[in-house]
């Protein structure tokens, strides 16, 4: 397997990872203006920290992901399982301190979306795990397999 075949999960993680975190940009940005507009309730508050957090921790990750940052692979794949883990679990009232809602309606109310998202969501989280992700972060190459230019010039 080729340097360019095995970073392709790695890329795909990282892709994934921002996607993820706009969504939770778009849901911490609906808990904000809840917060201005409406009365300052404990779930906006919770909201707004909890998606702030998932979405740092996914755009962080997925960039020192592409940098070939084993400390990104752990950010994607723990913000991947967190908001995996927040969909699966938080059902009712409790629902409201993960996902806003707008007139008593989810931000995310098609069944078609929401499952298109945790897809998206775990599909992070395995690619983030896999070893060809980690293979690639470690820069391991197959024994039969013929450096890159740039790694045979001095000093790289």
């Amino acid at each position: 397997m080729s340097q360019n075949q095995s970073s392709g999960t790695a890329i795909g993680a990282a892709v994934l990872a921002f996607l993820c975190g706009m969504r939770y940009l778009s849901e911490a940005g609906a808990f904000v203006v809840q917060l201005v507009f409406l009365e300052p309730a404990p779930q906006y508050l919770v909201g707004t920290a909890w998606n702030g957090a998932l979405t740092a921790t996914l755009f962080v990750g997925g960039i020192l992901l592409l940098l070939r940052r084993t400390l990104g692979r752990a950010l994607v794949a723990a913000g991947a399982a967190l908001a995996l883990a927040a969909t699966l679990f938080a059902n009712g009232a409790v629902g409201a301190y993960f996902f806003a809602e707008v007139d008593g309606e989810a931000l995310v109310a098609a069944d078609e979306v929401a499952f298109v998202l945790f897809v998206m969501t775990l599909s992070s989280l395995v690619l983030s795990v896999i070893r060809p992700t980690s293979d690639w972060l470690e820069g391991k190459r197959s024994d039969d397999e013929e450096p890159s230019k740039q790694d045979r010039l001095p000093g790289w």
